[in-house]
């Protein structure tokens, strides 16, 4: 069985942890909403309890050189980085 997540559900699974970490957001995220200026406007803090709340969510650790304003640009941005992470967890060495 493939247990890979694609980008679309990775996006998804973004929207219900940033619903969650921010219920006051009224941001329709779409793969180019961009995070920080426009769109959901996070600001540093909340740049990193995102973070935190995706590692937990998929029991991950994101290395420090990883947490780059082109990784972190959009939700399909941030999904395509962590596609590409959950892929190497699950592949087989």
């Amino acid at each position: 069985m493939d247990d890979r997540k694609t980008q679309k559900v990775i996006e998804e699974d973004l929207r219900g942890v940033i619903a969650q970490i921010f219920p006051g957001q009224r941001v329709e995220l779409d793969s180019d909403t961009p995070l920080f200026n426009g769109g959901l406007s996070l600001n540093s803090t909340q740049m990193i309890e995102l973070t935190l709340a995706f590692e937990t969510f998929y029991d991950i650790e994101l290395e420090p050189e990883l947490l780059t304003t082109e990784n972190f640009a959009t939700l399909g941005s941030l999904a395509g980085l962590l596609e590409e992470l959950l892929e190497d967890e699950v592949s087989p060495v």
